[in-house]
């Protein structure tokens, strides 16, 4: 019971502190998109360390069109890994997760992966919305849409990209 109640709140909390921030600053420019994703990914931070929810669904496998992931090289995902290297971000995500030759290190980033995977999944398809609503035109939705693209879908491509990574070494390890 403690549990629900605390994802309705953080809900609560995420939701109102978006609606406001979009009061004050207007719903379509640069702030409110970046408040909104980052509010959004505390949020689903917060949840799943509170759901734990097995990330089990045949999603997460790979595509055919994904083999040796490289529709990702096409789409830049390179250029997004070292970019998150060079910003700071890889260094903060992995403080509490070395990656190491080990067999639990390995299953341990794999399923991070997915877990990332759906936590932005979930937050494109939110800001997706969120953009329907608010947006009257393309114009209007250009901070939303770049942002969205930005933090939520070259992440979900860095992990496809991954994913199959860990799984053809822990695959060798067996």
């Amino acid at each position: 019971m403690i549990k629900w109640t605390k994802v309705i709140l953080a809900t609560a909390v995420s939701f109102l502190v978006c609606y406001y921030w979009g009061k004050f600053s207007g719903f379509t420019g640069f702030s409110f998109a970046w408040i909104l994703n980052f509010v959004l990914m505390a949020w689903y931070t917060f949840m799943d360390s509170l759901v734990n929810w097995k990330y089990e669904s045949s999603y997460f496998d790979s595509q055919a069109f994904e083999k040796g992931g490289t529709v990702y090289k096409f789409f830049g995902v390179h250029f997004f890994r070292k970019l998150l290297v060079w910003t700071g971000w890889e260094k903060i995500s992995r403080k509490d997760m070395k990656i190491s030759s080990k067999r639990n290190s390995l299953e341990l980033a794999e399923n991070k992966s997915r877990s990332s995977e759906a936590g932005h999944t979930i937050i494109f398809l939110i800001v997706g919305f969120v953009t329907i609503l608010v947006a009257e035109n393309l114009q209007e939705a250009l901070w939303l849409i770049i942002l969205n693209l930005l933090l939520n879908v070259y992440p979900i491509m860095v992990q496809r990209y991954n994913r199959p990574r860990y799984r053809r070494i822990l695959q060798k390890m067996n």
